[in-house]
């Protein structure tokens, strides 16, 4: 194991998250919960609680659901789509240890183990296979999928291996399909929340809190009219104002993850400092987050101070308050590696404009979709796994919100 952990440190180098990392940090799951009852908004599209919600309502054309309900023994899914109406995929699903925050961790497992254990997870999931099989028949390449996980497991379902009956086009689900989150939102104010069934177009000047140590990352928004912010106490009191939209708001900062909102932090900010801001200009128009920080994308519930079945987040947070989609990572990445996803990101979305976000991620994810560990000449080896890993963070971002949300950043004034 002392071997494994050094290779692992090798692998991994810097990150954004500050060491040591705590046992709650590397991703310790929260507790199961009972199924939450629904609260129905003035449309279908405005329920955010999934547990008694009619989820195959107003679902666009192309677009499937994918339903994830904790229970005491785990879990059960529900799957509906535009062309098919709610079903039960299999019986009670227990609760796997499969956080990629834990797993891609020094002291977890080398890269090549998360595949394994991924497929073999998998294989058995043969209700969700046929189900995922049968969308794609029908819509191919436009399929869209919307995966309401409300578990708290950290389940990195965009790493389901999807097998079919002849072998051929296999691969991890998020490499194969346009897949996008969701997730419930407990809120007063229903009608701020952006439904994920709805397309968003980000325009405006774009809005940063970009940490010392990563400035490197300013360069990637050079283009563009930028709103900057020292600290993110400061983007938080930005955005709590202010009329005017924007297209884009990005965090490059330390992350932290923990089982109460008060160790959960972003930047120098816990969660519990945040969880009730009203980030108002967020509601004015559709604005895109980007959270390029360890943990930031993680969602869990408080066992212990506040106990009230609430899944809380900054993923949501910003959800919540209306932004149109926000894109974060379940676990720890290090500098380099996020600055050149971000990098990437940003490219691919500028040399193909009308691609959605969502779309440009299952397209940065393809590279690594039929990527299969017995494939590999040496799985063991260091180099090996240096390679697989830049591929495995792919799919460690998780983005929220609707699949067809597209941004265009404002350039800076005397820009073409």
């Amino acid at each position: 194991m002392a071997d494994r952990r050094g290779l692992l440190r090798t692998i991994l180098g810097g990150g954004r998250v500050p060491p040591p990392a705590t046992p709650a940090a590397r991703g310790a799951a929260p507790t199961e919960r009972a199924t939450a009852p629904a609260e129905q908004g003035d449309r279908a599209t405005r329920t955010f609680e999934a547990g008694r919600a009619d989820v195959s309502s107003g679902l666009p054309s192309g677009t499937a659901l994918l339903v994830v309900t904790p229970v005491s023994e785990g879990f059960i899914l529900r799957g509906a789509c535009c062309c098919a109406q709610t079903e039960r995929l299999g019986e009670v699903y227990g609760k796997p240890a499969l956080s990629l925050a834990a797993l891609v961790a020094p002291g977890g497992v080398l890269p090549v183990n998360v595949l394994e254990f991924m497929q073999t997870w998998s294989r058995p999931m043969t209700e969700l296979t046929l189900w995922l099989n049968e969308r794609l028949r029908r819509h191919g390449g436009d399929l869209k999928l919307v995966i309401w996980d409300d578990s708290g497991y950290q389940i990195p379902w965009e790493l389901f291996w999807l097998s079919n009956r002849h072998g051929e086009g296999e691969g991890w689900l998020g490499g194969l399909v346009t897949v996008t989150r969701w997730l419930s939102i407990k809120t007063a104010w229903p009608e701020k929340i952006r439904a994920y069934s709805d397309a968003h177009v980000c325009t405006g000047p774009v809005a940063t809190f970009i940490d010392e140590a990563m400035g490197v990352d300013h360069g990637l928004f050079e283009p563009y009219r930028v709103e900057p912010s020292a600290s993110m106490h400061d983007l938080a009191r930005a955005l709590r104002s202010g009329e005017a939209g924007l297209s884009l708001v990005y965090v490059a900062c330390h992350g932290e993850y923990g089982a109460s909102p008060r160790e959960c932090t972003l930047g120098t900010m816990p969660l519990v400092h945040i969880d009730n801001v009203n980030l108002a200009r967020l509601s004015g128009s559709a604005t895109f987050v980007f959270l390029n920080a360890c943990h930031s994308g993680a969602l869990g519930y408080d066992t212990d101070m506040f106990n009230d079945r609430v899944l809380r987040g900054f993923s949501e947070v910003f959800l919540r308050s209306g932004a149109a989609g926000v894109l974060a990572t379940q676990g720890a990445v290090g500098d380099k590696l996020a600055h050149q996803l971000a990098g990437e990101l940003l490219r691919h979305l500028g040399e193909h404009p009308g691609l959605s976000v969502a779309e440009a991620l299952r397209a940065m994810r393809a590279k690594a979709a039929g990527l299969a560990p017995i494939d590999l000449p040496d799985a063991a080896g260091a180099a090996v796994n240096r390679e697989i890993l830049p591929l495995l963070y792919r799919f460690m971002y998780v983005y929220y919100g609707s699949p067809a949300t597209l941004i265009s950043p404002e350039l800076r004034v005397g820009e073409p």
